[in-house]
């Protein structure tokens, strides 16, 4: 309600009162809404975003190296099961970059060459061995890669966390979106070490 509408209504200084801290409260929740503005996000969120986008990716070329590789089926249907899921996770995140964009906010860029390596990230030599192994080798290459990549998300989850513990925010999807993956990816973690300790690899 605007101030000419709400004087037009009510008369009296008591109730321009009331008025006045109505339009007030209306204005605080504004600002906190998803579609409100500045405070969305900040460049540490973003930034984030785009980093777990990139660290998505390349778990996405580990479960592509699986279908014709394993000899366990438990293991190819694991793989599929994790693409769909990092497949959904960055679907999400690109949709909260485009909320910040529609509301103004600079999207960081990510420069694979400049930024430093992320936590888990595997490097050329360890995904060229990935893809020249076959069976058990296979197996266990590529589970003990995956661990390190999901032990890498932790890392940039945590970090997350504690931003946003210090500083007292939530970030509107964001904060829910860590909490989902610290958790699936844990499990999965688990999953994969008892699978090798299992398979004698």
């Amino acid at each position: 309600m605007s101030g000419t509408a709400c004087a037009s209504v009510v008369r009296g200084a008591a109730w321009r009162i009331v008025c006045l801290l109505l339009l007030g409260a209306d204005a605080r929740v504004s600002a906190q809404a998803p579609g409100g503005a500045a405070e969305l996000y900040t460049h540490e969120d973003l930034l984030f975003l785009r980093h777990m986008i990139v660290h998505h990716d390349q778990a996405l070329e580990l479960t592509a190296l699986v279908p014709s590789r394993p000899k366990r089926e438990e293991l190819i249907r694991f793989a599929r099961h994790v693409a769909r899921a990092q497949k959904v996770e960055i679907d999400q995140m690109e949709s909260l970059l485009r909320l910040a964009a529609d509301r103004g906010m600079r999207i960081p860029d990510h420069d694979l060459h400049g930024d430093q390596p992320m936590p888990g990230l595997l490097d050329k030599a360890r995904m060229d061995a990935l893809a020249a192994a076959s069976g058990a080798l296979f197996e266990r290459l590529w589970l003990e890669g995956m661990i390190v990549h999901h032990e890498g998300a932790l890392t940039m989850g945590r970090a997350q966390q504690q931003r946003q513990f210090e500083s007292g925010r939530r970030p509107y999807g964001i904060d829910g979106l860590v909490d989902e993956l610290m958790v699936v990816q844990r499990a999965e973690i688990t999953k994969m070490r008892g699978w090798l300790t299992q398979w004698g690899l």
